[in-house]
C-alpha cells in the first residue's frame, strides 16, 4: 500500500474507544492488518486530541469560551482513528478545541451549543466528482454532508472564469468549490470533433491552455478516452506530464468499460498505469465501478492495487450504485452495447420518468439525446469495491434544474456512508467515512493546500463538519425521483458556520471558499 491509505480506527461499536483501540494495537480491514500508533500527543494539557501537525497553539479549555461549540457527539476521525464521545470547540473557521468529559477531561463551553447526543460528529465530505456548483443543485449535496464539491471530471469553462463566476456574492456557493482541467471541453473549443486525433501544433495548443489553467486554480487534469476515442497517447501523456508539473492528479474516466475484446477493462487500466508510470504523475480512476471495474472487479483491483505496491501513486473512485447514467447520444451506446454490457433494453431507464425502454422508444429517445440510467452494474463489483481501503466516494454528478440526473447526484453519500454500512454491513462506520473524508484530502492536497486542513476531525482543522444520525441517515432519491434529498444529516458546518439545522438547509449562509493551487483567506 502506498503512503495514500490513511489509519484507519475502530468504528464497529461506539462503546469501543480510541484509548482501547491503541491498547489492541491495530485492527484488520477489508483484509489488510493496519497498525495502530499514537497520534494525539498534542503537547497541552488536552493530551488524547486529535491535532494536525504544525497546527496551534490553541487556547486552554479550562479558561476559554468558543464561538461554537458541538456537544457530546460521537467525534470520528479516519485519518487518526480517533472514536470517542466529545466535546468539538470552533472559533471561527477553525477547530481548536476536542475535548472528552466522560474521560476526565474539561468539558467545553461555547457562545452556541449543538447537541450532539447520538449522533455521528465526523469531517465534512467531499465530493471529488462532482460539477459546477450550480445553486440549485448544491443544496441537495450540503443534505447529503458535503461540504467541498470538486469538479475532478473537469469543468466546462476556464479557470479564470469557472474562479470568477463562483466567487462572485450572487454565485458564491455554500461550499467549498474547485475544479479540473476538461481535456475533452478543451479538445472540443480547438474545433477538434471526439473521433479526431490532435496534431502536434494542437497538443501544444492543449498544453499551453492546461499549464495556465492549473496556474489559474483547477487542481487537476481530467481525460475521458470512452467519450472522445480519437484522442491519442501522445496527447493523454503530455498533458499528463503538465499535471505532474504542477502537482496534482491525472483523472481518468479510461477509455473502455466491459470486459470484451477488443477494448477492454485491463487495456484501459494498462493505459492509465503506462501514463503514470511514464510521467509520475498521480493518476486517479474515475468511477471504477463503471469504467476500468465493471464484470472484473475483482482483477480490475488487483491490477491497481499490484500497481500500488510497485510505487506508483494510483487511486480510484466510485458512487455506490448498480446502475449508470448518461446520454443516449454518447459513444457508450455505440453499435454493440447490449453485448458489452450484458444488457438489453428492459435494462434502461429514462433518468426522471423510471420508464422502461425497448427497441423502438430506445430509438425515439436516443434522438433526444436523453439521459438514460442502464442497470449495468453487479452488485458484487459494489461491494467489492466498497470494502478496498484505498477506493473513495465520488458522485460524477450534481442535479440540475428540472431533476434529470442519475440519483447519485443527490444520495451518494448517504448511500456509501449510511445504507451499506448500516443495513447492508459491507462495511464499518470509520472506513467508510474514510472514503468521503480523508482519502479524497490526500490525494487533491499535494497541489492545492487548503486540502491539507480537510477530511479531519483534528485540532487546527479547518470547520467543516457534518453532523449525522447513525440510525437514519440514507438515501432517498430514485430514477424516478431524483430530486429528494438525503435524510439522516442534521448539521452541516462549513468555515465553522451553519449551512445546515434540523430545520433544513439555511440558503443564506454561502461560506464556501475556492479549492485552488493557492492558498485561501477566509
Amino acid at each position: 500500500m502506498t503512503n495514500s491509505s490513511p489509519r484507519l480506527g475502530a468504528s464497529g461499536d461506539p462503546a469501543i474507544s480510541r484509548r482501547r483501540f491503541l491498547i489492541a494495537g491495530g485492527i484488520t480491514v477489508a483484509g489488510l492488518a493496519v497498525v495502530a500508533i499514537n497520534p494525539f500527543d498534542s503537547g497541552d494539557s488536552n493530551y488524547f486530541a486529535p491535532t494536525l501537525s504544525g497546527a496551534g497553539p490553541f487556547p486552554d479549555p479550562t479558561k476559554h469560551t468558543f464561538d461554537v461549540v458541538i456537544k457530546s457527539g460521537r467525534v470520528m476521525d479516519p485519518e487518526t482513528g480517533f472514536d470517542e464521545i466529545a466535546d468539538v470547540g470552533i472559533d471561527g473557521a477553525t477547530i481548536t478545541g476536542i475535548s472528552a468529559p466522560s474521560s476526565g477531561e474539561s468539558s467545553l463551553r461555547g457562545r452556541s451549543i449543538i447537541d450532539a447526543r447520538g449522533l455521528v460528529v465526523a469531517p465534512g465530505f467531499i465530493d471529488i466528482l462532482s460539477y459546477a456548483p450550480n445553486p440549485y443543485g448544491i443544496w441537495f449535496k450540503v443534505a447529503d454532508g458535503v461540504t467541498t464539491n470538486l469538479g475532478l471530471h473537469g469543468i466546462q469553462s476556464r479557470a479564470e472564469d469557472f474562479f470568477s463566476t463562483y466567487g462572485s456574492s450572487a454565485q458564491r456557493p455554500p461550499t467549498h468549490y474547485g475544479g479540473a482541467f476538461s481535456n475533452p471541453w478543451t479538445r472540443s473549443q480547438l474545433g477538434l470533433g471526439v473521433d479526431d486525433a490532435s496534431s502536434t501544433k494542437q497538443i501544444d495548443a492543449l498544453v499551453a491552455t492546461c499549464d495556465e489553467d492549473l496556474r489559474k486554480g483547477y487542481v487537476a487534469v481530467d481525460f475521458e478516452p470512452e467519450y472522445t476515442p480519437g484522442v491519442g497517447y501522445d496527447e493523454i501523456k503530455a498533458l499528463a506530464e503538465v499535471a505532474k508539473n504542477h502537482n496534482v492528479p491525472a483523472t481518468f474516466h479510461a477509455r473502455y468499460s466491459d470486459d470484451m475484446s477488443p477494448g477492454t477493462n485491463a487495456e484501459a487500466l494498462a493505459e492509465v498505469l503506462q501514463i503514470a508510470q511514464e510521467t509520475k504523475a498521480q493518476v486517479h480512476v474515475e468511477h471504477i465501478i463503471s469504467t476500468g471495474g465493471t464484470f472484473t472487479m475483482a482483477q480490475s483491483l488487483k491490477t491497481l492495487n499490484s500497481a500500488r505496491n510497485d510505487g506508483i501513486s494510483v487511486t480510484a473512485c466510485m458512487y455506490p450504485y448498480n446502475y449508470w447514467a448518461t446520454y443516449l447520444a454518447s459513444a457508450r451506446f455505440n453499435d454493440g452495447w447490449q453485448e458489452r454490457f450484458h444488457i438489453s433494453y428492459k435494462d434502461l431507464a429514462i433518468v426522471g420518468t423510471g420508464e422502461r425502454l425497448n427497441a423502438s422508444t430506445f430509438a425515439k429517445y436516443k434522438k433526444q439525446n436523453s439521459l438514460c440510467a442502464a442497470f449495468a452494474i453487479p452488485e458484487s463489483d459494489v461491494r467489492e469495491a466498497l470494502q478496498t481501503p484505498w477506493v473513495m466516494l465520488g458522485s460524477d454528478a450534481i442535479l440540475e434544474p428540472g431533476n434529470k440526473n442519475h440519483p447519485r447526484s443527490t444520495g451518494c453519500f448517504a448511500r456509501g456512508v449510511g445504507r451499506y454500512v448500516r443495513e447492508e454491513k459491507v462495511l464499518d462506520l470509520m472506513p467508510a467515512l474514510a472514503k468521503a473524508t480523508i482519502l479524497p484530502a490526500q490525494l487533491t492536497e499535494k497541489g492545492a493546500p487548503i486540502m491539507r486542513q480537510k477530511g479531519r476531525m483534528q485540532k487546527g482543522a479547518d470547520a467543516d463538519v457534518t453532523i449525522f444520525d447513525p440510525k437514519t441517515l440514507l438515501d432517498l432519491s430514485t430514477v424516478e425521483n431524483p430530486g429528494v434529498e438525503s435524510k439522516g444529516v442534521k448539521y452541516v458546518l462549513i468555515s465553522g458556520q451553519v449551512v445546515r439545522n434540523p430545520n433544513g438547509n439555511q440558503t443564506s449562509v454561502r461560506p464556501g471558499l475556492p479549492v485552488t493551487r493557492q492558498k485561501a483567506s477566509v
